[in-house]
């Protein structure tokens, strides 16, 4: 499966669904799958990942592992850890409070510090370097509630990962799994008027409603800004659909609900969905539907038995439940599946 995710190349984000989920260990055997097979890789971050101890707990984190060859987008004065291990190749357009944002080639197998880079821009400006220096696969770690990273305009693809540090018990994993599968995998949109409706919220910022076949922007800045309005501006009859650019929360979904129309939403991507699996399901046993102008290929769910707070589940048997609410999508546990070498110093 590894091996599978690496070849296909491409841009690949990997997000954790809780702090010290187990992200660092996916990526890490991504990176040494790409290095075994020849692939070649570039790494980067939104947000901060490889530090030695998490900011908030004090606990040892893994390092983030670097092949021979491959390239890492970080903030430049990060490299001087390790100076006579990278070369640097480029130096990107934008700055972060840590310095520039440097392109480095590793001359040899190390660890690095993701860090500066915080925006979708950067990112794909980022990409566009590395495939000008042969890069096939471009890693890319979302830190935790960094979303953004797994955006489908912004990556092509995104492996989510499930940690036992995510509920006490499995069953609250399970749960918390499946809500956060149900929205990543949120169909794209096929019907021609909803989709003109969403490049049009998307273009404008606005609220963008269908009535009749007809695309009309409503003189609201958002689903929240006036929700009395807004329900009596749709109960005024005939209208079928809405988009939006901004995110769909339960509040949105309640507020919607009472408009007492059997809606068909369009987000921009599935990343701008936050709300709960309960209201989701309110929604559509309402007859609402929802769909994304851009869907969102997830290509995995990563698990992870073994929480850091001190309490672990059966592999197995975390394995399979998690796969019954997966669906179509594969599930696997890189610690048993694959057998990445340990980083050398």
């Amino acid at each position: 499966m590894l091996r599978r995710l690496v070849i296909g190349g491409g841009s690949l984000a990997v997000i954790g669904l809780a702090k010290n989920a187990g992200k660092t260990t996916v990526l890490n055997a991504l990176a040494w799958e790409a290095a075994r097979s020849g692939t070649s890789i570039g790494l980067a971050s939104v947000g901060v990942d490889g530090e030695e101890r998490d900011v908030w707990s004090g606990r040892e984190k893994p390092p983030v592992f670097v092949p021979s060859g491959g390239l890492a987008a970080t903030a430049a004065p990060l490299l001087e850890d390790r100076p006579g291990d990278w070369e640097i190749t480029a130096i990107t357009s934008f700055h972060s409070s840590l310095g520039p944002i440097a392109i480095a080639r590793a001359l040899r197998e190390t660890k690095v510090k993701l860090a500066g880079i915080i925006t979708a821009e950067q990112i794909r400006e980022t990409e566009t370097l590395f495939l000008e220096q042969g890069v096939r696969l471009m890693l890319v770690d979302g830190a935790y509630d960094r979303k953004a990273a797994a955006s489908p305009w912004v990556t092509h693809g995104a492996i989510c990962v499930a940690g036992a540090v995510m509920g006490r018990t499995l069953g609250e994993v399970v749960h918390r799994t499946e809500e956060a599968v149900r929205v990543l995998t949120l169909p794209g949109a096929e019907d021609p008027v909803l989709i003109r409706a969403g490049e049009t919220a998307r273009a404008t910022g606005c609220l963008v409603g269908v009535r009749g076949g007809r695309v009309e922007e409503l003189p609201f800045p958002s689903l929240l800004s006036r929700p009395d309005r807004l329900r009596e501006h749709l109960s005024s009859g005939g209208w079928s659909g809405l988009a939006f650019p901004g995110a769909l929360t339960d509040r949105a979904l309640e507020h919607l609900s009472e408009s007492g129309l059997p809606l068909v939403l369009c987000l921009r991507d599935p990343t701008r969905c936050f709300a709960s699996l309960r209201s989701l399901r309110r929604f559509t046993r309402a007859g609402g539907q929802i769909f994304c102008l851009r869907a969102l290929s997830l290509k995995a769910v990563a698990v992870n038995p073994v929480s850091p707070d001190g309490w672990s589940f059966d592999p197995e048997e975390m394995k399979e439940r998690i796969r019954e609410v997966c669906g179509s999508v594969p599930v696997l546990d890189v610690r048993r599946e694959a057998d990445p070498r340990p980083l050398s110093e």
